[in-house]
C-alpha cells in the first residue's frame, strides 16, 4: 500500500512538473516569434485609399486603382477625372486602373465604406503586432541599416537619411514579413531608397505610423511597402512608392510613380445586374489588360461568387541577376514586369561619354549596364566590389563611394551602401532606376556638393587618411531578440530543477 502511495505521488508530481514547464514555456516562447501578414480586407483593392482626399501636381503616374471615402470625388484633384457612363468610377490619364469616390452610383459608396473600415482595422491590426524583435531600434535612424524580417518598434519618428538604403534582407525566405511600428512620423529624405533583397516582397512590408504628420517620401526617394497612417502621407517631387499608400486622412503626391505590389486581391467592379458577367483591366503593367471573368450576386453588393481567370497577368516581379562582363559590378537585382531571362551585360567604358562632363570626386571606373533587351524595369539595386588596395594606394575612405548614374547628360548620385570587407574586396550596393552608363566614384560630401554633380573637375577634393581591410566597418546586421529578459528562462529552469528536486526528496 505504502509503495503504491508513493507511485501516485510520484506521478502526480510527474504530472505537476510538466505543466508548469508548459506555462513557462508559453510564458517564453512568444518573445521568439517573428512577424506576420496583416490582412487589408478589402483596402487591398486600392494602390492608394484615404479618408480625405487625393491630390496630384505635375506628372504623376499611379498603377492601380486609388478610392476616398467618406468625402466625395471633388476631393481627387489634379487627376483630370473623367466619369464612366455607369457613373459607378472614373478614370484618369494618370491612372492605370479605376477612381472611386462616396458619391458616386451604388454600390460603390458601400464598397467604400467597407474598404476604409478594413484599412483600419489593419491599422490596429498591424500596430497589435507582439512581441517587438527590437525597440528604439539605431535611435531611429536606419540610414544604412540592413533589417532582418520581424516587428520593429519605436516610441518616436524613423529616419531614413539622404542619400542612404535601408535594406530589408528576405534571407532566403520569400514569406518573411516585416512591421514596422512607428509612434512618430515615418520619414525618408531626398534621394534615400528602402531596396529589398534575397526574396523581400513589398506587400509583405508594412509601416504602422502613427505621428502628427503622417509619412514623408522626400524628393527622389524610393519606398517599400503597405503604408499605414493615422494621418496623412506625402511623398515629394519624383519619389516613388511601390506598395500602398493607406492613409486616414490624405494622401499628396507631386510628379510620383506610385505602383501596387502585386495583382488586385478582389477585382473593384460593382455589379450592374444580377448574376452577370462582366470584364476588367486589372493589369499593374501600364498597357497590359488582364481579361477576367466575375459573376455578382446583385443582392449583396460587392460580394464575388466565382472567379475565372481568363488571362495571366504580368505582375512586377524582382530578379537576381548575375551580371556578366569584366566591370566591378557583379549582380543586379531588378524590379519589374517581363523581365524572364533578362540577362545583363556589365563593361568597363572609357570614359563619361562624348559631352559628357566627370562627375567630381576620383573614379575607379565607368561602366556600361545594359540589359540585352530592353524591358520595363521600375529600379535597380545594383552590387559591385573595389579591391582594398585601390583605397590604400589612393588614400581614399570606402565609406565615400558613390555610384552615380548618367540619367541623360546629366549625372545623379544614388544610394550607396558599404556592405562588407572580405578577401582583399569591399563590397557595395546601390539604388538606381534602371540600366545606364554608371560612375563608380569616390565622392567628398564636405568638399564638393552633389548639387554640382555636373560641374566640370577643376580640382580633387583632399584625399581621406588611407585604410586597410581590418578597419573597413561592416553594416551592423541586427538579429530578432526576445523582450523576455535572458535572466527569466534560466531562472525558470532552476526554479523547475529545485522543485523537482524538492518533491523527490519528499516522496522518498
Amino acid at each position: 500500500m505504502t509503495g503504491t502511495k508513493k507511485s501516485a505521488k510520484k506521478c502526480l508530481s510527474i504530472v505537476f512538473t510538466a505543466a508548469f514547464i508548459f506555462l513557462m514555456a508559453a510564458a517564453i516562447i512568444p518573445g521568439v516569434h517573428g512577424a506576420s501578414a496583416v490582412d487589408l480586407g478589402s483596402a487591398g483593392n486600392f494602390v492608394s485609399l484615404t479618408k480625405s482626399g487625393i491630390s496630384t501636381t505635375g506628372t504623376t503616374t499611379i498603377t492601380g486603382d486609388i478610392g476616398t471615402s467618406p468625402i466625395a470625388a471633388s476631393a481627387i484633384t489634379g487627376f483630370g477625372l473623367s466619369k464612366d457612363p455607369s457613373t459607378q468610377f472614373s478614370t484618369s490619364s494618370l491612372v492605370t486602373g479605376r477612381a472611386y469616390a462616396a458619391d458616386y452610383t451604388a454600390p460603390t459608396p458601400a464598397l467604400l465604406t467597407t474598404a476604409v473600415s478594413n484599412m483600419e482595422s489593419a491599422y490596429t491590426s498591424a500596430a497589435g503586432q507582439v512581441p517587438p524583435s527590437a525597440t528604439e531600434l539605431y535611435a531611429g535612424n536606419l540610414g544604412g541599416r540592413t533589417l532582418a524580417p520581424g516587428v520593429y518598434k519605436w516610441s518616436t519618428g524613423v529616419l531614413v537619411p539622404a542619400s542612404t538604403v535601408l535594406t530589408l534582407d528576405a534571407q532566403g525566405n520569400g514569406g518573411a514579413f516585416w512591421v514596422f511600428q512607428v509612434a512618430g512620423d515615418f520619414t525618408m529624405n531626398s534621394a534615400s531608397q528602402v531596396a529589398l533583397i534575397n526574396g523581400a516582397r513589398a506587400e509583405n512590408v508594412y509601416w504602422q505610423i502613427a505621428g502628427p504628420s503622417g509619412a514623408i517620401i522626400g524628393s527622389g526617394a524610393h519606398a517599400e511597402g503597405i503604408i499605414l497612417t493615422q494621418k496623412a502621407i506625402t511623398l515629394n517631387s519624383g519619389a516613388s512608392l511601390h506598395g500602398r499608400a493607406l492613409a486616414q486622412t490624405a494622401v499628396t503626391l507631386i510628379a510620383n510613380t506610385v505602383t501596387a505590389p502585386t495583382a488586385t486581391r478582389v477585382p473593384n467592379i460593382v455589379p450592374t445586374a444580377s448574376a452577370s458577367t462582366t470584364t476588367s483591366s486589372l493589369g499593374t503593367d501600364p498597357g497590359q489588360t488582364v481579361t477576367t471573368s466575375m459573376t455578382y450576386d446583385a443582392t449583396n453588393p460587392g460580394q464575388t461568387t466565382s472567379i475565372t481567370p481568363v488571362s495571366t497577368e504580368k505582375t512586377n516581379t524582382m530578379l537576381k541577376l548575375n551580371v556578366g562582363g569584366d566591370s566591378a559590378v557583379y549582380m543586379a537585382e531588378v524590379t519589374g514586369t517581363e523581365n524572364d531571362g533578362l540577362v545583363v551585360t556589365g563593361v568597363i567604358a572609357d570614359g563619361p561619354g562624348q559631352g559628357i562632363k566627370q562627375p567630381p570626386g576620383t573614379v575607379y571606373q565607368y561602366v556600361d549596364l545594359r540589359p540585352a533587351q530592353f524591358v520595363p524595369i521600375d529600379h535597380a539595386v545594383i552590387s559591385f566590389t573595389i579591391p582594398v588596395s585601390w583605397f590604400e594606394s589612393n588614400g581614399i575612405s570606402p565609406h565615400d563611394v558613390v555610384l552615380n548614374y548618367l540619367d541623360g547628360n546629366v549625372w545623379t548620385a544614388s544610394p550607396t551602401t558599404l556592405v562588407r570587407t572580405t578577401n582583399g574586396l569591399v563590397y557595395f550596393s546601390a539604388a538606381s532606376p534602371g540600366f545606364s552608363r554608371l560612375a563608380i566614384i569616390a565622392h567628398f560630401p564636405s568638399d564638393v556638393s552633389l548639387a554640382n554633380a555636373t560641374a566640370p573637375l577643376e580640382t580633387q577634393p583632399q584625399k581621406a587618411p588611407a585604410v586597410t581591410a581590418t578597419t573597413i566597418p561592416s553594416v551592423p546586421q541586427p538579429t530578432a531578440k526576445s523582450p523576455v529578459p535572458f535572466w527569466l528562462p534560466v531562472t525558470a529552469v532552476f526554479g523547475v530543477l529545485l522543485f523537482m528536486g524538492v518533491l523527490t526528496r519528499r516522496n522518498e
